[in-house]
């Protein structure tokens, strides 16, 4: 399967400067302007998490944040918008998303009933996780990308 996968791939082509450069200042300019909506993916609490400006995040467990407080996530693996995409390798060190602790809470409870038949045991356990609750308030990609060296 191995060489069947080598012989159908493509192989990378090195792009001229001015292709490069063209990329580079299409992204820009779409960063740039303030209409677009930029989405970034971001590691956090063990996931990855695919967030937009205003979203809400319902991260599982009490973190040790105070309710109001903004914090920075700088593990951002991808940043994009309606005409772009970029990835990082594995993380975009520019891009940063900036987030306020809206609420901490816990889920609504959930029920488990365990029965044991021969020993007639019963047993209902009502379950509660802690939430914290996270809004997006800004994906700051301004310094993602820097003007090829001419």
């Amino acid at each position: 399967m191995r060489g069947l996968a080598r012989r159908m791939a493509t192989r990378a082509e090195v792009v001229d400067e001015s292709a490069q450069k063209q990329v580079c200042s299409t992204i820009a300019s779409e960063v740039a302007d303030l209409a677009n909506r930029l989405f970034a993916v971001v590691y956090l609490n063990g996931r990855q998490w695919k967030v937009g400006q205003n979203d809400l995040i319902a991260l599982r467990g009490n973190l040790p944040l105070a309710v109001g407080e903004r914090i920075k996530l700088e593990k951002v693996l991808m940043v994009g918008g309606s005409k772009f995409s970029v990835f990082g390798r594995p993380l975009l060190d520019s891009v940063t998303v900036e987030a306020t602790v809206v609420e901490k809470t816990t889920t609504y409870p959930e029920l488990r009933y365990d029965r044991n038949n021969h020993r007639h045991v019963k047993a209902i356990h009502w379950l509660s996780e802690e939430m914290t609750v996270l809004r997006i308030n800004e994906i700051n990609a301004k310094d993602l990308l820097k003007e090829p060296s001419s």
